[in-house]
């Protein structure tokens, strides 16, 4: 059984509401109410009484609670206890990250935090820092990368900053740009661009860049796939935006900055007042204090 769904039942039981409830969490309502009522299904007995401006427990419900506090105390317990087997670390450490970061950046700083864990193991899920935020917010994750200031900061979220990138026109070594040591926003009027799609942070980027000069580059490719991308660019079907990390382990491929340059931040987010598992919260505790700076950047 899922701790996670026992925890947001309390907190049903303690608001007397699933709207309370998710903004004590905070979760978004519906995320609540399934949780819940998946609670339900697995346990063949209706927890709560549903109608008017608040719920109750039922009888079977009340039970539950008693024992589900019990149960969360004892797992807390048990937790901080083993706060001193720290560095015996067994489990998976999950993780949601745009593939540039994947690609590029991420195996360095895995590798340390990997290397100085071998009780450990890691699953990387790819996705887009819009799609990272969603699953953060619905709990699907405990920890995604996301972007910080390309458009509103996420309020609800805990942010550790990981690495601020120099956003680049990427294109190949044959391309007319190729020789140019900076170019302006308003070369992207017109300009032939495979790109990723929207949600993406590297687009939202270059959304929010073209916006602000009014200029329209020609899209003749969007998609998630970055290996796609790259051999487009190498091909010469169209110049494409990213990190320098890119231009630089790509062979084939130019990378002229921006003129004023586009920075790009990025951070670890995780949801306030999440639990973390142990994995999980050793990575970020690590992260906190520094001591990847050295070897991963």
């Amino acid at each position: 059984m899922d701790l996670r769904k026992l925890e947001i039942f309390l907190a049903v039981v303690e608001a007397k509401s699933f709207s309370a409830a998710a903004r004590a969490l905070p979760m978004a309502q519906p995320a609540v109410s399934i949780a819940v009522a998946k609670l339900e299904q697995e346990l063949g007995f209706a927890l709560l009484q549903r109608g008017g401006r608040t719920v109750n427990l039922t009888p079977e419900g009340t039970r539950v609670a008693e024992r589900a506090r019990r149960i969360l105390e004892d797992v807390q317990s048990l937790q901080q206890s083993a706060s001193e087997l720290r560095g015996l670390l067994t489990g998976e450490l999950r993780i949601a990250c745009p593939s540039m970061l994947a690609t590029y950046f991420l195996p360095g700083l895995l590798g340390d935090f990997l290397d100085r864990h071998p009780g450990l193991s890691a699953s990387v899920t790819q996705a887009g820092t819009a799609r990272v935020e969603s699953m953060l917010r619905d709990d699907l994750i405990e920890l995604g990368v996301v972007s910080m200031g390309v458009g509103e900061s996420p309020q609800d979220l805990e942010l550790i900053p990981l690495v601020e990138e120099t956003m680049l026109l990427c294109v190949a070594q044959t391309h007319p740009l190729a020789s140019r040591r900076r170019v302006g926003a308003k070369t992207l009027e017109g300009l032939p661009m495979v790109v990723y799609e929207g949600g993406y942070f590297v687009r939202r980027a270059l959304d929010q860049l073209c916006s602000e000069h009014a200029v329209t580059p020609q899209l003749r490719l969007q998609t998630d796939f970055l290996p796609l991308i790259v051999r487009m660019v190498r091909q010469g079907v169209g110049a494409t935006v990213g990190l320098r990390m890119l231009a630089e382990q790509e062979g084939g491929i130019v990378g002229i900055p921006f003129s004023p340059a586009v920075r790009v931040p990025l951070a670890l987010a995780r949801r306030r007042g999440r639990r973390l598992s142990v994995a999980n919260a050793a990575f970020v505790e690590w992260l906190a204090a520094g001591r990847w700076s050295s070897s991963a950047s």
